[in-house]
């Protein structure tokens, strides 16, 4: 890279961005004046700071939420701050090394003051750089604190899929105090990740990729997500000092130009920052499932090994970048700016800022001497038709009960080995291919589900969840798995149970065979009928509170439509009761998990099946209710006690799993 000077004057890229990285580099102090250093952080927003949660939780163990406050070192000042937000947000030890990821912290500034902020990758990286990384903090020397810049390489990751801990090589010295300070690509000119910690009695240090901000809790109403409000901020941040730079000051977008950053990319680095303001200035995508949708779909074929799910406009441009296949990466880029313009929307649309991006993309392909007016033509067109597409359908007059994206947790279990499972968790679409998220069939204990689980599953709630809807888990089970207690599991320490928070219901893996299509028929009438129709719980195997045989199989196949089959006493033969009813065409059915001793009354529960069935209206709300009851159980009221360990048989014939693996072999 040389500037414009001449080719006999190379650049260092460090040169240029050395003082733009260390002027938004802060130090971390505690709450009270005059606590010592405990580590580095970075503007990323105005009043908005990111540092690691060892360093912003230190010595706060006993306060939580809002309580956690801090000091933040800029220059001379000394500002309060409060930890926003921490992963993890209960300290797992002294060891920073310990900490699991994504071993982040948000700072929210309580102080108001102009600032810089550095400039956060947009990409969404599938692997670690191999390009020259500079890393940067404050550090305590004798008592006075000094700023603090490194040089190194990334020479490996640890783990796969979301863990996203990156290690460093032992090129340079990482003091202690660094920690939490940010890591720079230095070819790209973007930070990519966060330091962690030095690597004790070993080489090098470990830092967290910057996508790792995408674990943050998705608020149900987008408006509030913190983090489209930060990255929001973030992008309107650079927009605004591209425009407008007051003086001789340097600008990250001037940076990027000067090291060469978009050599041979779609977009020069003005037009790459005037997008993303573009892009801020919109409402926030109805979910991470909208943005794949549109990557997908202007890419022309689905993006492959995506760790962490786009929650951000910005989130799927950078899916564009270096697109190989397909269409070229200009013309993908514009398409998808039309697209996120035009996108359905959970809040009235930004008109004004819809039609400043359009015409952004229309300036851009016209001054692009690649891009052919049958494009041009073919751009306008499609703006065209999704607009109509938007005024015909909003999100408001869907159905309440539409089919949505769900979650899948498969169970398989290993038959040489009992006792350990074999899992899959994947994103079921409403309509497409099945989106893998992780699987793993090397066994896992049954007492370690939770556990191994907790980060593939939240990776698929990020994918599936939209504003305002919380998507439902499909646990998929052979028979004697049925009572599988996933609705109590407990992912991270002290969160709420998992049925508490989102419905979760019971897929049968080993469906009886439909040698007789009149059954298969049977079974999507039933369901169809059951989700337009009003329900009617008809409980089988109890009459005042005495146990009674289920029905033979011709009553079970001649039941109403609207009957929804409730099991009482049958806990302990629900694998066979329920084999009964699936092959009898019935693919909704209510049971209790626990056996009921003989002698106890069991009116509440008659009572409030009835209260919930009818209350449900359809079958297509009864997976929210049981959630409501769940999370009413969770929060202690009584009222919800009969329903402990009730379970929903939901398994939709329409949208059938996926298809199983070959028979595994012993090895």
């Amino acid at each position: 890279m040389t500037p414009a000077g001449g080719p006999d004057e190379p650049v260092d890229p460090a040169e240029i961005l050395v003082p733009l990285v260390g002027a938004a580099t802060v130090r971390i102090h505690g709450p009270q004046p005059g606590n010592p250093l405990r580590g580095s952080g970075f503007f990323v927003a105005p009043g908005w700071v990111l540092t690691c949660a060892h360093v912003a939780l230190a010595g706060q163990e006993e306060s939580v939420g809002a309580a956690r406050r801090v000091t933040i070192g800029y220059g001379d000042a000394l500002l309060g701050g409060v930890v926003e937000w921490a992963d993890p947000d209960v300290p797992p030890g002294a060891d920073p090394g310990h900490w699991p990821a994504p071993d982040l912290a948000l700072v929210r500034l309580l102080d108001h003051v102009e600032h810089p902020c550095v400039w956060l990758t947009e990409r969404t990286a599938k692997g670690y750089t191999t390009n020259q990384v500079a890393f940067f903090g404050w550090i305590d020397m004798d008592g006075e604190l000094y700023e603090y810049n490194g040089r190194c390489t990334i020479s490996g990751q640890l783990g796969a899929g979301s863990g996203g801990i990156l290690k460093l090589g032992n090129e340079d010295e990482m003091p202690r105090g660094v920690s939490g300070g940010p890591v720079v690509d230095l070819v790209r000119g973007e930070v990519i990740g966060v330091l962690k910690a030095r690597r004790s009695a070993r080489d090098g240090g470990l830092a967290v990729g910057i996508q790792q901000l995408r674990k943050l809790p998705v608020a149900k109403d987008p408006q509030d997500d913190l983090y489209h409000r930060v990255m929001t901020a973030h992008d309107l941040h650079h927009a605004d000092r591209h425009s407008f730079a007051p003086g001789n000051e340097i600008t990250w977008t001037d940076a990027h130009a000067e090291i060469g950053a978009s050599a041979g990319r779609a977009l020069t680095p003005g037009s790459r920052t005037h997008l993303l303001g573009l892009l801020a200035q919109l409402p926030p995508p109805a979910g991470a499932r909208g943005v794949q949708d549109i990557v997908t779909e202007v890419r022309g074929s689905p993006v492959q090994g995506i760790p962490l799910a786009p929650r951000a406009w910005r989130d799927g441009l950078g899916l564009l970048y270096d697109l190989r296949r397909g269409s070229t990466e200009l013309e993908a880029v514009l398409r998808y700016a039309v697209h996120a313009a035009t996108a359905d929307r959970s809040h009235p649309a930004d008109e004004a800022a819809e039609r400043a991006l359009w015409r952004w993309a229309q300036d851009t392909a016209a001054e692009s001497p690649d891009l052919t007016r049958i494009f041009r033509t073919t751009l306008m067109e499609e703006r065209r038709t999704r607009l109509r597409s938007r005024g015909a359908v909003t999100l408001e007059r869907l159905p309440a009960h539409r089919p949505r994206t769900e979650a899948l947790l498969e169970i398989i279990p290993r038959g040489w080995e009992p006792g350990r499972y074999d899992w899959r968790v994947c994103v079921v679409p409403v309509n497409g291919e099945v989106d893998c998220v992780d699987e793993d069939f090397h066994g896992t204990a049954i007492t370690d589900l939770p556990g191994r689980l907790a980060e593939p599953l939240a990776e698929a709630f990020r994918r599936c969840d939209e504003p305002g809807h919380t998507a439902t888990l499909q646990l998929a089970v052979p028979g004697a798995l049925v009572g599988l207690a996933a609705d109590t599991w407990q992912l991270r320490p002290g969160a709420r149970v998992l049925g508490a928070d989102r419905p979760v219901v019971t897929r049968r893996t080993d469906l009886p065979p439909d040698e007789d299509p009149a059954v298969t028929a049977e079974r999507q009438d039933r369901w169809r009928a059951q989700h337009q129709r009003r329900l009617a719980p008809e409980v089988l195997d109890c009459d005042e509170a005495e146990s009674g045989p289920l029905p033979e199989d011709p009553e079970l196949r001649e039941l109403t439509h609207e009957c929804v089959p409730v099991l009482c006493r049958s806990a302990i033969t629900a694998p066979q009761v329920l084999h009964r009813l699936v092959a009898g065409g019935h693919s909704v059915a209510l049971w209790r998990r626990e056996p009921v001793p003989p002698q106890e009354p069991c009116a509440d529960y008659h009572r409030g099946i009835e209260r919930t069935v009818r209350g449900a209206r359809t079958a297509g709300g009864l997976p929210a209710a049981l959630a409501a009851l769940r999370s009413d159980l969770a929060d202690g009221a009584p009222e919800a006690y009969w329903s402990a360990g009730l379970m929903l048989l939901y398994d939709d014939p329409t949208r059938p799993l996926p298809g199983t693996d070959e028979l595994l072999e012993t090895p």
